[in-house]
């Protein structure tokens, strides 16, 4: 090609003379049969583009069903490894379909244009190629990023303008509530609201029935799974599942374990996923693929406090509903003719009543009720925290055993059981053999986990000043008390999720002040469940059964440490592992 024969791109000298390596980056933000047929359209373009311009094709990354805006809350982790291929200088090309596909948020360009001038790299679209050192170029992809933002921003405001009308109509926009069934118009298809799931309904029913009794949540949680109540979305894949794999092969020993309980099928399966994962395909989509397939999670869903407690303070089952977590409010004219909020009437009819909700968010929300693992009477280092090899039951104590020689720690089911006193001096040794090493902060992954808990944090202290707002507010009579009970009972559920999260994140706080050399002198200073605190983030021991009964020493051999925290295999440290 001569002259006026060359396309656009090629009249920049420096894309005309370089040797174009690219990657090509696809995109798709709705894709709910999860079949990518909007990846397919993409890539073939792609290709043709590379075809005619002689582009050397490096490969390709992707991420479907997912959101490029400024609003959006996944990870794209294609996209991300599209960069690194860019930084890494094998590559000094980007394709994408149009600037959309590579990002709706102009921080998100600013990241791209910066690696592309310093890595001298091409971003290509709608059959150009760009010189991001190019000030000309850079000025188009701007003003093209800049218009990409914008109708992300529209269609964001159409969406929630539609959700709002919908929520103030009293229809329900959000996933299906346990305790209801969609109803859909035979001839359009069109979802038509949602009924009672009475089977499920009863369920509701028994739970809110026990927790104004005053039972537990785990009394009602054991209840449940002993009689065989199917479990809330009984065998589905969710996002936090495919995540938690992901998370627990970090952990060697712990990983081993778990493949160990699974069928040969379900062990290759869960391989697979967190081989794919990390391939940089999406847990999200991941979940969405093995829920459309038929494929059921790999454990039996079973009802937990968490469960049990959703259930019984369920906004949609009390016929509350719900705009972004919040109880829609309307104005209206109380008895006196003063203006007041009061919460929108559903459509659909509730399972809970007004007055029973009102005793479940007293009872569930108080502020003393809070689960702790250990109080202030515990007594032993390992009970709970140890398991039995066998069954995974955590062991517990018998401070008179049958022998009447010596307390031991024991299987709740008889599997297993140790001498307590030489059993808590090999682990209590083990664990400062890891809380003494010199590199134990990267070890730990302290300051990741404070990052973590800390946004957590902030988010619960913002949301409890966002409270103490609504309080001013009803002393001054500008919000009527009923109006607040629904408000307030939103809040203190988010409340209680961020603080659940900052305290799933957060390692023990005291963990830093016992790291080192005198971390043993640190460690016997704390009381002891200050002690199990740490213990239990740090390691799962297992107990597995012995052949001999050694009676003057412990069988070290059928003890595992299960330390959560381990090097890499063939990596000498911490700090080289993170070098690599």
């Amino acid at each position: 090609m001569t002259g006026s024969e060359l396309p656009k791109w090629a009249k920049n000298q420096r894309a005309l003379q370089t040797t174009l390596v690219g990657i090509k980056y696809l995109r798709a933000s709705q894709d709910a049969s999860g079949r990518r047929i909007s990846l397919g359209s993409q890539r073939d373009e792609g290709d043709e583009f590379f075809d005619e311009y002689g582009i050397v094709d490096a490969g390709e990354f992707s991420d479907n069903d997912l959101s490029a805006s400024m609003y959006a809350t996944e990870v794209r982790e294609g996209y991300e490894q599209a960069l690194e291929a860019l930084r890494s200088g094998r590559v000094n090309l980007l394709w994408t379909f149009d600037p959309s596909r590579a990002q709706r948020d102009l921080e998100v360009y600013v990241k791209l244009r910066r690696i592309c001038i310093k890595m001298g790299a091409f971003w290509a679209y709608g059959g150009r190629i760009y010189d991001m050192t190019d000030p000309a170029d850079r000025k188009t992809t701007a003003r093209d990023a800049l218009e990409a933002e914008g109708a992300s921003d529209n269609l964001s405001g159409h969406v929630r303008r539609g959700k709002r009308k919908r929520a103030k109509s009293g229809q329900y926009a959000g996933p299906l509530p346990y305790g209801y069934v969609r109803r859909f118009d035979p001839s359009t298809g069109e979802s038509m609201g949602q009924d009672i799931h009475w089977a499920q309904a009863k369920v509701v029913r028994r739970i809110v029935g026990w927790c104004l009794d005053g039972k537990g949540l785990s009394w009602i949680a054991r209840q449940l799974n002993e009689t065989g109540v199917p479990c809330a979305r009984e065998g589905r894949w969710e996002v936090r599942l495919v995540r938690g794999l992901v998370e627990e092969h970090q952990h060697e020993h712990e990983w081993r374990r778990l493949l160990a309980r699974l069928s040969p099928e379900n062990g290759e399966l869960i391989e697979s996923l967190v081989a794919r994962v990390a391939g940089g395909e999406s847990p999200k989509e991941l979940a969405r693929e093995l829920n459309r397939d038929g494929i059921p999670y790999i454990f039996a869903s079973l009802w937990d406090e968490h469960k049990v407690r959703n259930i019984a303070l369920s906004k949609p089952a009390a016929g509350i509903t719900v705009h972004r977590g919040e109880p829609v409010m309307v104005e209206t004219m109380d008895e006196s003719g003063k203006s007041v909020q009061v919460p929108v009437q559903a459509r659909w009819k509730a399972i809970i009543r007004p007055d029973e909700r009102t005793k479940l968010v007293a009872i569930l929300t108080a502020s003393g009720r809070r689960h702790v693992r250990d109080g202030s009477r515990v007594k032993h280092f390992w009970s709970g925290i140890a398991r039995c090899g066998i069954c995974e039951a955590g062991v517990g104590t018998r401070e008179t055993p049958k022998n009447g020689k010596w307390p031991i720690y024991r299987c709740p089911n008889g599997h297993v059981s140790r001498h307590r006193v030489r059993l808590d001096a090999w682990l209590l040794n083990q664990a400062m053999s890891q809380l003494e090493r010199s590199d134990a902060v990267a070890l730990f992954r302290l300051d990741a986990s404070r990052g973590e808990a800390a946004t957590a944090a902030d988010e619960a202290r913002g949301l409890r000043a966002e409270l103490e707002g609504w309080k001013v507010d009803v002393i001054a009579g500008r919000v009527s008390r009923p109006s607040f009970i629904d408000i307030e009972t939103g809040l203190l559920e988010r409340i209680a999720k961020a603080e659940r999260e900052a305290e799933r994140t957060a390692l023990p706080p005291m963990l830093a002040g016992v790291i080192g050399p005198d971390a043993r002198q640190a460690f016997a200073a704390l009381d002891r469940a200050a002690q199990r605190a740490i213990l239990r983030a740090i390691m799962r021991p297992r107990i597995y059964r012995t052949r001999s009964r050694p009676h003057s020493r412990l069988d070290t051999d059928t003890i595992d440490p299960g330390f959560l925290f381990i090097d890499r295999p063939g990596v000498d440290s911490v700090e080289q592992a993170a070098a690599t």
